[in-house]
């Protein structure tokens, strides 16, 4: 049995990014750049109105203003102010050479076919938009490693671009084990459990960017663990077993991986919950065993399974934060303990229910606490790791 530390040290010299293909933006979010990206164009493009008002020359401003013409947002034309005259402009639109100056329309006494500015400024610029004042053509936009969202894909696309380079997401395949599992809604005998597990990792994984995923299902025995492991290895770069993965008498993971020439490079974590973690190799395509209980099962895919999604993909790690305790804690020594917690403004509580079969406490949690394997006594107010979900 190994750390924690240890475990992920080996995890990471097994990760390596998956190639790099090309996706239009709309199939882009979750997934990560692979490369820098540089603006094609000035942003915005020519100077503009950040007002709907008039373009004037500022020395003009207390004049009576012949409106020579107007230019609103979209137009192709281009005017040149003429001394002693104001240009009608709109937000978005183009300003005219030679204006210094945009006075909003509530500023404006509106004369029909002259207007008298009734507010005055004395700023050069006001309300006008300088070319490339955004973002200037060559600009590097998007570092390589970036997780792409909403935000920087908007922005990309505002900049002319259609699609970009991305890491391949990797392709999933989850195995569900277990003799006594039950789908919710279906109705529950005697000595039988909802399986939640499939649920809680789809959307975990699609939160990481992956979206393809296959789920089999298979009973607690040698051959059909087997047999799923071998199919789920022609077709996938992360498999993931739930279930069946410590010492009992009916625990297949194991054997049924070294029986498919999966190598073991590690079968249990100094750890709580998540002890019987099991991680091996085929080839490229990695393979998890996650303890069954719901717990243990996310605290696996949060410290495991999406810092080696990260990796495949090329993201950048996300960094863990310090926070300080609302209340003292006690532990034995030995294992390093993950808690389910609350963290709010620098603070951090530990929750009740923290068995790994106790799914309550995630009704309020949003990060794990991370205490190390040697300490037990924890005091209020001291710094701890944080883990935010």
């Amino acid at each position: 049995m190994i750390t924690v530390n240890e475990a992920k040290q080996l995890l990471y010299t097994q990760a390596k990014p998956l190639g790099k293909i090309w996706v239009p933006l709309v199939d882009a979010t979750g997934m990560v750049a692979a490369e820098d990206i540089q603006s094609p164009i000035s942003m915005p493009s020519f100077t503009q109105s950040s007002m709907d008002g008039y373009a004037i020359y500022l020395k003009n401003i207390d004049a009576i203003l012949p409106i020579q013409d107007e230019l609103p947002a979209g137009t192709s034309k281009q005017l040149q102010l003429k001394e002693g005259h104001c240009i009608k402009v709109f937000t978005g639109g183009p300003v005219p050479l030679g204006a210094d100056c945009i006075i909003q329309k509530e500023w404006v006494n509106n004369l029909g076919e002259t207007i008298q500015i009734i507010e005055k400024t004395n700023e050069l610029g006001l309300n006008i938009r300088e070319m490339g004042s955004s973002v200037a053509k060559g600009d590097w936009v998007i570092a390589r490693g970036t997780c792409l969202h909403s935000y920087q894909l908007a922005m990309l696309a505002s900049l002319g671009i259609s699609e970009v380079l991305v890491h391949r997401a990797p392709s999933t395949t989850l195995i569900i084990t277990g003799n006594e599992l039950v789908k919710p809604g279906e109705s529950l005998a005697f000595g039988q459990v909802y399986e939640s597990n499939s649920i809680g990792l789809v959307s975990a994984l699609k939160a990481t960017g992956v979206k393809n995923v296959s789920i089999l299902y298979v009973k607690d025995n040698l051959a059909e663990t087997a047999t799923a492991i071998r199919n789920a290895l022609n077709e996938s770069d992360i498999i993931l077993l739930t279930g069946g993965v410590s010492v009992g008498d009916y625990d297949y993971v194991a054997k049924a991986a070294a029986q498919e020439k999966v190598d073991t490079l590690f079968h249990g974590v100094k750890q709580k919950p998540g002890k019987p973690l099991f991680f091996g190799k085929q080839n490229e395509a990695l393979v998890f065993g996650l303890p069954g209980n719901p717990s243990s099962v996310l605290h696996c895919f949060q410290q495991y399974v999406k810092p080696a999604i990260e990796l495949l993909q090329g993201k950048r790690p996300v960094p863990t934060i310090q926070a300080k305790l609302t209340a003292p804690y006690t532990k034995k020594p030995g294992l390093a303990f993950f808690l389910k917690a609350y963290y709010q403004e620098g603070m951090v509580t530990i929750l009740p229910a923290q068995a790994s079969y106790q799914v309550s406490a995630f009704s309020n949690a949003n990060c794990w606490v991370e205490l190390p394997m040697d300490e037990a006594l924890f005091n209020q107010n001291q710094l701890v790791t944080v883990h935010l979900f």
